[in-house]
């Protein structure tokens, strides 16, 4: 196979594909105009495409139809942040899906502009709040919170509990020095 035949298989998908993709957001559009008619008809469609279509597939449906859902998230477009970037607006996720780069605050206070679909899981958590992309101020809260949030695995239990002013030990506690000298304190 030569070089000229395999760019033109890969023209060819990627028009195929590009028409099956715009046939799926008109299809979408036909169920979401038949639903609005009436809600009933979701039955008939469920119905008449149960051996092609899951059911749990035409909630997504909807949602393209609606434009509550870029059509790329059907195919899982948005990888591990799926789920994040359906919640965002729908001219949040195209711009997403364009490759738009966003403000992200470092832990230094530089600005770096970022593309969500190279972010790491942290970066994303700073970057989308729910339904929204946070802004330099609202990431700078963020980080803030993130600081002083101790996380449960960094807090030592104590072997103990002090409840109305009693100390309750935990079975087979055993204390060193500097431990008791910590419930003497707390006790005072």
């Amino acid at each position: 196979m030569n070089e000229l035949t395999k760019r033109d298989y890969v023209q060819e998908f990627r028009k195929a594909f590009s028409a099956g993709i715009d046939s799926i957001v008109e299809a979408s559009g036909i169920y979401v105009a038949a639903l609005d008619e009436n809600s009933q008809n979701a039955a008939l469609f469920q119905e008449a495409f149960g051996d092609l279509i899951p059911a749990s597939a035409w909630g997504s449906f909807e949602a393209v139809g609606r434009k509550w859902m870029h059509p790329k998230l059907l195919l899982n477009a948005g990888g591990k942040y799926s789920g994040k970037i359906k919640r965002l607006p729908y001219s949040t996720q195209e711009a997403i899906f364009e490759g738009m780069r966003f403000d992200l605050l470092t832990r230094t206070g530089d600005t770096l502009k970022v593309d969500v679909m190279e972010c790491t899981p942290d970066q994303v958590e700073q970057l989308i709040d729910g339904s929204n992309l946070r802004n330099v101020s609202a990431q700078r809260a963020y980080l803030e919170s993130q600081k002083t949030t101790p996380k449960s695995e960094d807090v030592e239990p104590m072997p103990y509990v002090i409840y109305k002013g009693k100390v309750i030990f935990r079975r087979g506690t055993s204390m060193g020095r500097r431990e008791i000298v910590r419930l003497l304190k707390e006790l005072a």
